[in-house]
């Protein structure tokens, strides 16, 4: 089958329509291949009978999810960016449950939840560092995603060793069962979530959700880098409606330039960025930028004095909130210290790259691998970097040193500045750009 017939751009447009999963738009390679693995696994011969089979009542609504569910990505862990979660415990909840006190509810909204780690990591906070504050309190805390299968997971409670891998052993036993080769969550922590099915780019939310449901707290994610501008912008705007006066929003580091400051005050602590609504009226607009007082506020990272040569999270940390300007600078002067270290080089790498400099990003990672010939990870984004360029034989060439190198660790293996990935999930990804760059070259 071929990727220019009409029956596949029409099938293609209406599923991002539905989805709202700009992400594929210009990765034809890889959308190909899961619509052709379920026109395979059906018996069908083209897209036009596959479209029409998708339109074929329960059938066709059966085999709709299915394939929104092999199109979704659900990469989650429990209590995922330390630096997150470490501010909604410290600084978002105290302060909820301060203005809170006397109706004691407190609602909170995981949208794009997947699996469900994200929600039952916030039941796990709440009823271990919060439980003599929240005696004879309602609380509710709603996960929604659009892919169905995730949803049956997430009931079900039951996560395989590589979700827990930020959580404690202490916790693990406290909080889990283990069942062979799964984990799985105790009933206690189940009392307060519920699991709804939502499509984020439909529209207007429904059910739960709707605006005006006052949320105290809503997550969403590292979902919206997949969405549209346009879409991005008008799911912020729901958000923030939804919230309560007061409300949090809490977005992943790489999406805090989705979130208008003229929608939300925000609050910046250490390693993240947070987003208060508040009423019009109570807020000057010279002041907005001011974080509110808090119990226990967190001073902004304005500028990360050199204290050692390999201050690494340091530069991390500025690169997580977003402020590649600083980051860049701040690896600049590491490298006048320690000019040989190739994790600087990489890091500084990403910075270039979120800066819009791709020639610069090259050469450090370059850099990088020059000083370290086994840094997999460098490898993997020169591949990347290559491919953007369309220089699809080198980028080849880099993802083959990729699968090389991992030849000899084994699956669970964690990646060294990987940001908790596995060997056998980097191999995963290296593979499939692989094929992607080696399509690219032939038909050149």
């Amino acid at each position: 089958m071929r990727r220019e017939e009409p029956a596949y751009l029409l099938l293609k447009n209406q599923l991002i329509a539905l989805t709202g999963l700009v992400f594929y738009a210009d990765r034809d390679e890889l959308l190909t291949e899961v619509i052709d693995g379920r026109i395979a696994a059906l018996g069908l011969h083209d897209y036009s009978t596959y479209i029409k089979f998708l339109k074929g009542g329960e059938k066709g609504s059966a085999e709709l999810d299915r394939l929104i569910a092999r199109l979704t990505i659900g990469e989650t862990y429990f209590f995922r960016d330390h630096d997150q979660f470490s501010a909604i415990r410290n600084v978002i909840l105290p302060d909820i449950l301060k203005r809170r006190q006397a109706a004691k509810e407190l609602r909170i909204w995981s949208a794009g939840c997947a699996t469900g780690a994200e929600p039952y990591s916030l039941a796990i906070m709440l009823a271990r560092d919060f439980a003599d504050r929240l005696d004879g309190w309602q609380i509710c805390i709603y996960g929604s995603d659009l892919n169905r299968s995730y949803l049956a997971q997430a009931e079900e409670g039951k996560f395989r060793p590589w979700a827990l891998r930020s959580a404690s052993d202490e916790m693990k036993h406290e909080c889990f069962s283990k069942e062979g080769l799964h984990w799985t969550i105790h009933p206690r922590y189940k009392q307060w979530i519920s699991f709804h099915q939502l499509n984020l780019a439909a529209g207007e939310f429904a059910g739960p959700f709707s605006e005006g449901t006052d949320f105290d707290l809503i997550l969403c994610r590292n979902v919206m880098i997949y969405f549209a501008p346009e879409a991005n912008h008008k799911l912020v705007a729901q958000f923030q409606r939804s919230l309560a006066v007061g409300g949090w929003l809490v977005v992943g580091a790489s999406e805090y330039n989705l979130v208008h400051d003229t929608d939300f005050r925000t609050v910046n602590v250490p390693g993240a960025k947070l987003y208060q609504k508040l009423a019009q009226a109570a807020l000057p607009a010279a002041e907005y930028a001011i974080p509110p007082p808090l119990e226990a506020p967190a001073q902004p990272i304005t500028a990360l004095p050199v204290r050692a040569a390999s201050d690494i999270e340091g530069l991390r940390r500025l690169a997580d909130r977003g402020d590649w300007q600083s980051a860049a600078e701040y690896g600049h002067q590491l490298l006048t210290h320690e000019r040989l270290n190739p994790a600087i080089h990489f890091y500084q790498a990403l910075i270039f790259e979120n800066l819009g400099r791709a020639e610069e990003s090259e050469r450090s990672l370059r850099q990088a691998i020059y000083l370290d010939r086994t840094f997999v990870m460098a490898h993997y984004h020169l591949g990347l970097t290559l491919s953007r360029g369309q220089k699809s034989l080198a980028a080849s060439r880099s993802f083959k040193n990729v699968i090389k190198i991992l030849a000899d660790l084994s699956e669970d293996a964690t990646i060294a500045a990987g940001s908790g990935i596995s060997a056998g999930g980097l191999k995963e990804l290296a593979e499939m750009h692989l094929k992607d760059s080696s399509y690219q070259a032939v038909n050149r």
